[in-house]
């Protein structure tokens, strides 16, 4: 069989991200090119009407569900699918050695991916970034919303996007499902649904021998459990919705948006799942341990006041275009502006439960308020985005909302300037995060 060294020798030198047109084209060529090997089917239609491909290779005893841009934001998958579909269809003995069935799916929201297109091609900088980007709202996440009710939770709208993926994931009742998903400025971790220790060291081995940092401050949420090092068992919607339950004000149904993630959903068939969380942008003390002078609970509180007046910021503009909720950004800026003053509650509830063990932060930990600084930043984006829409669709008003917009995009230069000049920033090239996504399903399949 091919070494890992051997497969990942081939991998490119990307310079930017495909399109989703390019994504298509490619998957119809794969599949026009080995008919024999590859078979191309549609699985589903976007809420705008687009096909959702899947290439379907290999026919082994074990089988596998990875699809890309599980958020629209994510687009790393969608280069390593296609690398490995490839890679896949022209190398018969690999796929014979591997006794795997692959249904690969690129891109599982084409509609959403095409909002981001606009960074796509770089530069890459915290600006481009977050001035191009868009994240939907939760009920929008075709990550987050397959059914389940939980208590006062009741959820059963899935997207079509992601009643697609529920019917692949019915049909190939697959052994491995691999989110693809990736995170922005930070480290690398990973979630996985189920103890796997045997896996932590060669997880650790691909990150550390590509020289991306792992992630060594706050968990993404306050209610993960720690495998190992940057290694947490995946977050499931029942788990947040009884962190909102203890330290929420409200109806924890109220504050879990939507409903549960594809490893849920795929649970029933006691599918092993992975999620890689792998950032575009790094800095050196996300991964330093050395204590510091301020108290961890210092530290949490100063990211929460920091979101509070990021908050103060964007809300009162946006109340001055909240009408207009057919813009693609006007679902995800309401429930960030409704919901976070009721999440920021939370945390703070939280960590007041922290204070009777309280310790020194280290580093990486106290860097948690640059790195929410950096996702708070992304809302400017999204603001200014829908206040351009605004204007266009309002020629009356259009002064008034272009002056809005050029207002919050100030702003935002500013900040992404301030992250440049006091926490230099750097980037990581896109083969490495492709490579590390790769070595990591690969190194997953031989442990099932």
């Amino acid at each position: 069989m091919l070494s890992w060294d051997q497969i990942e020798a081939q991998i490119p030198e990307y310079r930017a991200f495909l399109t989703v047109d390019e994504l298509n084209a490619r998957t119809k060529e794969l599949s026009s090119r080995y008919p024999g090997v590859v078979e191309q089917s549609i699985i589903g239609k976007s809420r705008s009407g687009e096909a959702i491909y899947c290439l379907k290779i290999g026919r082994g005893s074990k089988r596998a569900v990875w699809f890309g841009c599980p958020h629209p934001n994510e687009p790393i998958g969608t280069l390593t699918i296609d690398f490995w579909a490839e890679f896949l269809a022209k190398n018969d003995a690999l796929r014979d050695e591997l006794d795997w069935t692959f249904f690969l799916v690129k891109c599982i929201d084409p509609d959403g991916t095409r909002l981001n297109e606009g960074w796509f091609q770089g530069p890459f900088d915290a600006y481009t970034y977050a001035s191009n980007f868009y994240r939907p709202a939760g009920k929008d996440q075709v990550e987050w919303t397959f059914p389940i009710q939980y208590k006062t939770l009741h959820f059963d709208s899935p997207l079509p996007e992601t009643q697609a993926l529920m019917n692949l994931i019915d049909e190939a009742k697959p052994h491995f499902l691999y989110a693809l998903h990736n995170a922005g400025l930070g480290g690398a971790y990973f979630y996985i649904n189920k103890p796997l220790p045997a896996l932590y060291p060669q997880l650790h081995r691909v990150i550390e021998n590509l020289n991306i940092p792992l992630s060594q401050g706050e968990p993404e949420v306050p209610w993960a459990k720690k495998y190992a090092k940057a290694i947490y068992q995946l977050i499931t919607t029942a788990e947040s919705y009884d962190y909102y339950a203890q330290f929420a004000q409200v109806d924890p149904a109220a504050m879990v948006l939507a409903g549960a993630s594809s490893a849920e959903y795929a649970a029933k068939y006691g599918t092993l799942c992975l999620v890689p969380e792998l950032p575009y942008f790094y800095h050196p003390a996300i991964d330093d341990t050395t204590p510091t002078d301020a108290m961890r609970t210092e530290t949490l509180s100063a990211s929460i006041k920091m979101q509070q007046e990021m908050l103060d910021f964007l809300a009162p503009r946006y109340e001055k275009v909240k009408e207009y909720q057919d813009s693609p950004f006007a679902a995800a800026l309401k429930e960030y502006v409704e919901k976070t003053p009721q999440r920021l509650q939370a945390q703070r509830a939280w960590v007041e439960t922290l204070k009777e063990h309280d310790r020194p932060a280290t580093t990486a930990e106290a860097f948690e308020t640059v790195i929410m600084r950096f996702y708070a930043m992304l809302h400017y984006g999204m603001l200014t985005r829908h206040c351009r829409w605004c204007a266009d669709q309002n020629p009356s008003r259009q002064g008034e909302y272009l002056q809005l917009a050029e207002e919050t995009d100030r702003e935002l230069r500013r900040l992404a300037a301030q992250l440049e000049r006091e926490h230099p920033y750097e980037v990581i090239p896109i083969k490495k995060l492709v490579s590390a996504q790769l070595a990591s399903g690969f190194h997953t399949l031989f442990q099932l």
